[in-house]
């Protein structure tokens, strides 16, 4: 593989199998679209073929090709790299087929045999005004069917945490960007298309009340980041456990930083990521009552992809690949629950 493998998105689907999708830096165009897999846990990686789309950041789209800036894969074989553009494969990357949604796929997980899409009506960064929608298909290949449309908001092509799956429970918030309409959703049985129903705001009884990221590490909780509002490179933050129906605060993250996500074990580990003028991950190893803190002194250039494949081993991705940022993007990965964080080459 090329030393130039500069990562956007990561996703594993075990302790050893993971796609990193992102840039080669080397190559003549100096950005072009990369795919790699490992097979253990990140020590050595091959590449994959990639669909024929360009590589771009924060959901940016392209007038004359399609654009992706992520991948998600169900297993070895099934597999999406989207945002906005869609791509499937069923035979682990060797061929690629677009699929067309009606609008840019902002949004994409996979649990217990199925792929769950939200769909934004809009083409651009610019907002627009529609229905945010999810779309779900057998994970093994199949047509995407509607299966719950949101009420119509001002939304973006850009994409946000707004879907976390763990079947059979599933949550997705189809509010939209700034909409003062509330649109959290959860199933209890994903097999169950018309099973979707509005969800209490988990952020109500919090002081801080706006929902940056939610994650369901099991199939019965369901943890959510609220902030408030941030100044001077600061914000409040407050991670909420739902559970039988009661939401309760939990912790209390430092306040530097702007939230960006969050990710769970059922053991109640927590680590949340945020940005400003630096980068901070901050963990939890009780349920959020004590936290630590890692600081990467990098102007913010933040993280995506944050999450844990088992109670101990974990993946984000730092920085954003591609011109013209200042400091290369890099896989970090935990194996001791986030207690250290490894970068990972790709090469």
């Amino acid at each position: 593989m090329s030393s130039g493998f500069e990562p956007g998105s990561v996703t594993f689907v075990s302790a050893t199998t993971g796609f990193v999708i992102g840039v080669d830096s080397t190559c003549a165009a100096g950005s072009c679209v990369a795919l790699a897999r490992t097979s253990d846990a990140g020590s050595t990686w091959v590449s994959l073929p990639t669909p024929p789309a360009a590589y771009v950041n924060r959901f940016g789209t392209s007038a004359t090709a399609p654009a992706v800036s992520e991948v998600r894969f169900a297993d070895a074989l099934d597999g999406w790299i989207y945002g906005p553009s869609l791509f499937a494969t069923h035979d682990g990357g060797a061929i690629w087929q677009q699929l067309d949604l009606g609008g840019s796929v902002v949004a994409l997980e996979t649990s217990g045999g199925f792929v769950d899409a939200v769909v934004s009506p809009c083409s651009t960064q610019e907002t627009c005004s529609g229905s945010l929608r999810l779309e779900q298909a057998p994970a093994t290949g199949g047509s995407f069917t509607t299966v719950l449309t949101g009420p119509t908001v001002q939304s973006t092509s850009e994409g946000v945490l707004a879907l976390s799956l763990h079947a059979p429970v599933g949550f997705v918030n189809l509010s939209g960007v700034g909409s003062p309409q509330y649109g959290l959703w959860a199933t209890r049985s994903l097999a169950n298309s018309s099973g979707w129903s509005p969800f209490p705001d988990p952020c109500a009884g919090s002081a801080e009340d706006s929902l940056a990221a939610f994650v369901a590490p099991d199939v019965t909780s369901l943890y959510s980041l609220c902030g408030g509002e941030g100044a001077a490179g600061s914000a409040m933050k407050e991670v909420v456990k739902t559970q039988s129906g009661h939401s309760t605060v939990v912790g209390q993250p430092p306040p530097g930083g702007d939230p960006e996500s969050l990710a769970a074990t059922s053991s109640g580990t927590l680590v949340v990521s945020a940005a400003s003028g630096a980068s901070e991950l901050y963990r939890s190893a009780d349920g959020g009552t004590t936290w630590s803190t890692l600081t990467f002194d990098d102007g913010g250039i933040g993280f995506k992809d944050l999450g844990f494949t088992s109670s101990r081993q974990g993946v984000v991705v730092h920085g954003q690949p591609g011109p013209p940022g200042e400091y290369a993007s890099q896989l970090l990965m935990t194996y001791d629950g986030g207690a250290t964080w490894q970068a990972v080459p790709i090469g």
